[in-house]
């Protein structure tokens, strides 16, 4: 009786464990996928402190014309944001011979002008040694 008694404490004690394990398995996995689903936020002001405005450019554009514009660059983080500003010549670089791939009537439509941020996101990122842009704004743009 008491080897039956025996057997019994510890097939409980086995799915206890077990039960408990897969708790823990499952709370551990609901935890990581919700959080790895849902963006983070930042506020306007921490955004804003991300931006890296480099100075005004005027450059030749591809058949003819030029184009005179701010670029403005939004960090994902504070060590890029730093990595912006250090690589700021080599970034205005590439900046330039970007826009001379363009024409100024590619430049004149909304589909030409979001090509051109992809491409300057796409090949500033490509530059970086560690950091990532997210997004390029475009300001005061003047094309002829």
């Amino acid at each position: 009786m008491k080897q039956a008694l025996r057997t019994m404490v510890w097939i409980v004690i086995g799915i206890v464990v077990l039960a408990g394990i897969s708790v823990g398995v499952l709370l551990y996995i609901k935890k990581h996928h919700h959080t790895s689903g849902t963006p983070v936020s930042i506020s306007a002001k921490q955004m804003a402190a991300l931006q890296v405005t480099l100075p005004q450019m005027t450059t030749n554009l591809d058949a003819s014309g030029i184009i005179q514009f701010t670029l403005t660059l939004q960090a994902a983080d504070k060590a890029t944001a730093k990595e912006l500003n250090l690589m700021e010549p080599q970034i205005s670089d590439q900046v330039n011979e970007i826009m001379r791939q363009f024409s100024s009537d590619e430049l004149r439509s909304d589909a030409g002008l979001n090509e051109l941020k992809s491409t300057i996101v796409r090949d500033v990122n490509k530059l970086l040694p560690s950091g990532k842009v997210t997004a390029a704004y475009l300001s005061q743009i003047l094309v002829q």
